[in-house]
């Protein structure tokens, strides 16, 4: 193999095993961590696509909150409304996160 190649190969080896880095148990811990402090606090360097992102899961946690809620006034169920309540308020905050400046 010419030694031009060898160094190809060996950057592009070491290209692979950075992407990848995110997969094993540590950095997993790390990017996990950075994405529940954007969820919660916001950020304001955060990328378009993470904001929306994050107002995509807050429309999630939303809608089933209507669940909820719509099991609690049909049924009387006390404990579904509480649940659909605090559901609706991590939404909100997801949101204010995803778009604070």
């Amino acid at each position: 193999m010419k030694r031009n190649q060898s160094k190809e190969l060996d950057s592009s080896i070491e290209d692979v095993k950075a992407r990848q880095r995110n997969t094993t148990w540590p950095d997993v811990l790390r990017g996990g961590r950075s994405v529940d402090e954007f969820l919660w606090k916001g950020a304001r360097d955060a990328p378009m696509v993470q904001r929306v992102g994050a107002v995509l899961l807050a429309l999630a946690y939303v809608l089933v909150a209507l669940f909820f809620i719509g099991r609690a006034t049909s049924g009387g169920e006390w404990f579904s409304g509480v649940v659909g309540v605090l559901l609706i308020i991590i939404g909100v905050i997801f949101v204010r996160s995803a778009t604070r400046r």
